[in-house]
């Protein structure tokens, strides 16, 4: 059924007066606008047929909202609410949603479905949002609420459409395709001289570290990093060998980019998912062995001869184990400060920059105000509930991961139940010494996981079959999950 037709059927009898009306007015109101600004015009007419192709091909309105969210920096956003900025993935969200209200109105498509850490989620929305009555920056803390509800709209997009196990890979390649045009940009805009920020990051000045569109090059590494381990891992099951090449050199290439913002954290983390990924196959262990010895030809190379100005950046990933700075310390220290004061209780959501000055002004005039790791805030912020809930968290998503390596066993889903829980993991120990609760793309990635899952046991409930793999020939005969 086209778009078309569902509208047809839904429309009452004797409807085309108040039709012809409707678009009357808006050709009226198109007409106002160009007056004002012709732009506004373009944008709307764009908005338009985007919204008309997400109605019709939902999964592609998916795979945008990952690009929007992967490309959204500060330097790629409209304006500011707050300290809440709106750019492309923002109005991307809002198609998506559009879409999902029409496809559960019109086509049966759930709006609200149960995955494995939803309720834990949700008591942590309904923390944060109890906390706000204690908050000494209530403002502040509506724009760590706003995000969360954001992130809960996310999952229930991704989770709605990604029903199959072909909607799974197609995201997967949406995501792979961000990553390498993102790259692409950076050095572009590199390469032009084009500024994508009136903001010098301080861990960028000395020069030699990649900050992508605009972002502080930690945040950049761990926009990439997430799709790594998949990306390698899909070369073992892809069967048409260009597809094959393109997946191991966007791989190569994505790392690469990685590596050159500099980012002690997002190389650790790329290297503990690894090893995790190979303790649990040994082609894993095969290709992992070939990823390190590539990596440390890449670090010789790129130190001796600085290719693409890549001497500084790769050289404090190698010879930098030490955190030099002692601000994270400090502000760790603020932080169990704040959770005793507060006898567990936390301050509350936002308020942190508030506080600091009262108990370490040297920190508040600097420019590392925030408490450089997500264990950390939870502490400063929700205290003791907050921690439970975390925990709570953590385990359904474990617990999930458990099932789905069982369910996948020996098939292509093998794969991406181990290298994307890898990740994961690794940005998890990255995450005690960098980030906030709600910094992206984490949480996308781990709704697209979960839509994984989803399919997974669905296939395995209905007796459905994936395509096999684990050493044997794949045939594209099924076998069941």
């Amino acid at each position: 059924m086209t778009l078309l037709q569902a509208a047809k059927e839904r429309l009452p009898e004797g409807s085309g007066w108040w039709i012809a009306a409707m678009i009357l007015g808006v050709q009226l109101l198109m007409v106002g606008v160009f007056a004002i600004d012709p732009r506004i015009i373009i944008v709307l007419i764009v908005g338009f047929f985007a919204l008309i192709m997400v109605l019709e091909h939902p999964l592609i309105g998916v795979g945008l909202l990952i690009v929007a969210r992967l490309l959204s920096t500060g330097a790629t956003v409209f304006f500011r609410v707050g300290r809440i900025g709106v750019g492309p993935f923002e109005p991307a969200l809002v198609l998506c949603l559009i879409g999902l209200i029409f496809h559960a109105s019109t086509r049966n498509r759930p709006l609200w479905q149960p995955w494995p850490w939803r309720g834990a989620y949700a008591a942590m929305i309904t923390w944060v949002g109890l906390s706000l009555m204690w908050s000494v920056d209530p403002g502040d803390g509506l724009s760590e609420l706003l995000p969360m509800l954001m992130v809960l709209a996310n999952a229930l997009v991704i989770l709605a459409f990604v029903d199959s196990w072909k909607a799974f890979k197609t995201i997967i390649w949406f995501w792979v395709g961000a990553c390498v045009l993102i790259c692409v940009l950076a050095i572009t805009v590199t390469a032009l001289g084009i500024s994508t920020t009136d903001v010098v990051f301080k861990a960028a000045e000395s020069g030699g570290r990649e900050t992508g569109l605009g972002q502080q090059p930690n945040w950049f590494a761990m926009n990439l990093m997430f799709i790594i381990h998949t990306c390698f891992g899909m070369v073992l099951v892809e069967r048409r060998k260009l597809h094959r090449a393109f997946l191991l050199g966007a791989g190569v290439f994505i790392f690469v980019m990685m590596l050159k913002s500099g980012s002690r954290g997002g190389a650790y983390a790329t290297l503990i998912g690894g090893v995790l990924i190979a303790l649990a196959h040994p082609i894993f262990r095969r290709w992992f062995v070939r990823f390190v010895a590539f990596t440390i030809v890449l670090f010789m190379v790129g130190i001796a001869f600085d290719i693409g100005d890549s001497a500084k950046a790769l050289g404090r990933i190698s010879s930098n184990f030490v955190l030099k700075s002692n601000y994270r310390e400090l502000n760790w220290l603020t932080c169990m400060q704040m959770f005793w004061d507060t006898r567990g209780l936390g301050i509350g959501a936002g308020g942190y920059e508030t506080l600091l000055p009262t108990y370490n002004n040297y920190v508040a005039q600097s420019l590392y105000t925030y408490p450089h790791g997500i264990i950390w805030q939870v502490i400063a912020h929700y205290g003791v509930v907050g921690l439970a809930i975390m925990g709570w968290i953590c385990g359904s998503i474990l617990g999930m991961g458990k099932r789905l390596v069982k369910m996948a066993k020996g098939t292509e889903a093998e794969i991406f139940a181990w290298a994307m829980p890898a990740s994961m993991c690794g940005y998890v120990c990255w995450s005690f010494v960098e980030f906030t609760l709600n910094d992206k793309p984490f949480w996308e990635f781990l709704a697209l996981y979960t839509a994984l899952y989803l399919v997974v046991k669905r296939m395995t409930e209905n007796g459905e079959a994936l395509p096999v793999w684990g050493g044997a020939e794949s045939t594209g005969a099924g076998r069941s999950a």
